[in-house]
């Protein structure tokens, strides 16, 4: 599932965004884990890149790409 967030993005009623671009391993600490990059864009303002494990952000925005 989670490579099948490659690409996806969903757009808020108000016209902000969060779209995947990216799910790599990445392996700076004991455990290798899958990380996320993302990018969220409010409104006209530039939008954010942030990065996060990918069981984190399941949890915190997984809701917005299930079908």
């Amino acid at each position: 599932m989670e490579h099948d967030l490659v690409g996806k993005k969903h757009v808020f009623d108000d016209g902000a965004s969060i779209e995947v671009v990216q799910i790599k391993m990445r392996d700076n600490s004991f455990e290798p884990a899958p990380v996320v990059t993302y990018v969220i864009q409010n409104g006209r303002s530039l939008p954010r890149k942030l990065v996060l494990p990918l069981k984190d952000f399941i949890d915190t925005f997984g809701h917005l790409f299930e079908e």
